[in-house]
């Protein structure tokens, strides 16, 4: 099936008499009438659920659902992005080793480097992945490597396939946070990647009513991750599951839009007075056109940012205009909101750091929706006409 069919039907096999939607199953154990059959689903020889810390049927139907999306063999759905993202790392990299991760980063994908992984011995080395001579000089000596299909906020598009090349020649394995393309938009497995997560809180589930995450990659390093899941307490409850599978399903039709939509009001800020410079990857302005063109064929999702001239007071001015949009510290959802990477995703960096990234005082990170594209670009062009 191609994308759009999959994003559909992927994770179940309906037989006849099946509900069409999943049965929502909150049982945290299953009973057992026969040991020998018990042991055999706990080993994996036999399918099954024994204890929802382990598996969950909600789960399991997410887990698959993202793994054939992606194309990968398994899948693992956690309580949240940063579970996901902090048990790859832990699977890619068990011991301490040097991670060169992507410069322009999420915030809290950097302060858990920073403040979990280098006390624990990990040496951090945050490189501009666009500077392919830079990142060269940096993998020989990582075990690891970071990166975000389209990074956060300034959306910004390494070339995942060279990086992975790269990486592959020396023997360091690719892990990308693929979360504001997800797989219609780009699959970096077949890039080169070795493991790929979402914060599923985002497009994956889609309407700003869940917190989860998913790794995605072989078997065996699923399982690896799946099993320190189970130790450490970090399972995605079978509701939150429920909810991400059903926004998967129209994860199609929504990226096109967002899609659509980003670019439009891209395109119309460029001329807003009061706005210095519009981040979008396939605006032709931007560093990342040549290879977001190639990578992002379908399109480069919703997310896109801009400067104000006039600072955190032009902000709030904006903000307070605004009609239709709304301030929200996450994004993904189905309506148009703003944040300020400035308090909110990139609060842990100093104002130092965050400038060395590009990101200022008036740094505006956009999660344009699905709405009518009129009225979003209306709604940002009367807001900032009173707010500059």
């Amino acid at each position: 099936m191609k994308a759009a069919s999959l994003a559909v039907h992927a994770g179940r096999k309906l037989e006849a008499r099946s509900p069409l939607a999943p049965e929502l199953s909150p049982a945290a154990v299953h009973v057992f009438t026969d040991l020998d059959d018990y042991e055999a689903v706990v080993r994996g020889e036999r399918h099954g659920h024994y204890y929802g810390r382990n598996s969950n049927s909600n789960r399991e139907f997410l887990e698959r659902a993202v793994a054939e999306l992606e194309g990968a063999e398994a899948g693992v759905a956690m309580a949240s992005g940063m579970a996901a993202l902090h048990a790859s790392i832990l699977a890619l990299a068990p011991r301490p080793t040097t991670i060169v991760a992507t410069r322009e980063l999420y915030g809290g994908t950097a302060a858990l480097l920073r403040m979990d992984l280098e006390p624990a011995g990990y040496e951090i080395a945050f490189v501009d992945l666009t500077d392919l001579n830079a990142f060269g000089h940096a993998v020989n000596t990582a075990g690891l490597v970071i990166a975000e299909t389209i990074t956060n906020p300034l959306c910004g598009v390494p070339d995942i396939e060279a990086i992975a090349s790269m990486g592959q020649q020396r023997g360091v394995p690719l892990l990308v946070d693929n979360t504001f393309a997800t797989p219609l938009l780009c699959r970096p497995l077949e890039l080169g990647a070795a493991v790929v997560m979402h914060s599923a809180t985002k497009y994956l589930g889609g309407h700003s009513d869940l917190v989860a995450g998913v790794v995605v990659g072989d078997a065996k390093l699923t399982g690896t991750v799946r099993a320190r899941s189970a130790r450490v307490g970090t399972p995605l409850g079978p509701f939150d599951a429920w909810l991400a599978l059903r926004g998967l399903r129209t994860l199609d039709v929504r990226m096109r839009r967002h899609s659509e939509n980003s670019l439009a009001l891209a395109r119309a800020l460029l001329s807003v007075d009061g706005v210095v410079r519009v981040h979008h990857p396939l605006l032709d302005t931007s560093p990342s056109f040549p290879v977001a063109r190639r990578l992002l064929g379908r399109g480069a999702g919703g997310m896109m940012a801009f400067d104000l001239d006039g600072g955190r007071d032009a902000v709030q001015r904006m903000i307070e205009r605004f009609q239709l949009v709304r301030f929200a510290a996450s994004l993904g959802g189905v309506e148009t909101t703003v944040s300020y990477p400035e308090i909110t995703s990139h609060r842990s960096m100093t104002a130092e750091e965050r400038a060395s990234l590009g990101v200022g005082p008036g740094t505006v990170r956009v999660s344009v929706g699905i709405e009518d594209p009129d009225d979003i670009v209306a709604d940002f062009t009367q807001a900032l006409s009173r707010s500059c």
